[in-house]
């Protein structure tokens, strides 16, 4: 598989090459991002390659809140970084096994792992955004996770941070003032 990169002014590149072309075709590339990656990073990709829209209806909207708020902080200081990672979930005993794929983002201050719905998209974008290992749950089993080290997809990161900020969809203007 090859490996493309994202860097953190949302170019992408391919044996050290600009992408040019059609996005769509890279898809199903592995992808690395730069070390200073943020959410901000994430926007800049898909308003550079608007191919990337066509993978979810909420990144439209989510364009949208993010350009009206330009204005605000960028960044809460009760977080660290975000973290994008893999779950694999097997579950069913007693009953018919299944197992369950999906990513997730989530916030990490110290060691600790915290839901983002509760958090405006305009707050969240400076904070540098890592991709996690894969966490496998075996029946429920919450205490005993296993990690892996795996891999990611521009259409897993873009698909999977869409889907997890599409919970986050309330713009700034509409939170409670004190």
């Amino acid at each position: 598989m090859e490996k493309i990169f994202l860097h953190k002014n949302g170019v992408i590149t391919k044996q050290g090459k600009k992408l040019t072309t059609s996005v769509l075709k890279l898809l199903g590339n592995t992808i690395e991002i730069d070390e200073i990656f943020t959410l901000n990073s994430f926007f800049m990709m898909v308003k550079k390659y608007p191919d990337l829209k066509n993978i979810s209806e909420i990144l439209e909207a989510l364009l949208e809140i993010i350009s009206k708020n330009c204005s605000s902080g960028f960044k809460t200081e009760e977080l660290e970084s975000l973290l994008f990672y893999k779950t694999i979930e097997i579950e069913g005993f007693p009953g018919t096994p299944s197992l369950n794929f999906y990513t997730t983002l989530k916030g990490v201050s110290n060691t600790n792992i915290i839901d983002l719905k509760f958090f405006h998209l305009e707050n969240l974008l400076n904070h540098k955004l890592k991709l996690g290992k894969l966490k496998h749950v075996v029946f429920g089993d919450k205490e005993d996770v296993f990690q892996y080290e795996t891999f990611y997809t521009l259409f897993d990161l873009v698909e999977g941070i869409a889907w997890e900020l599409s919970f986050n969809f309330n713009p700034i203007e509409c939170s409670i003032r004190r």
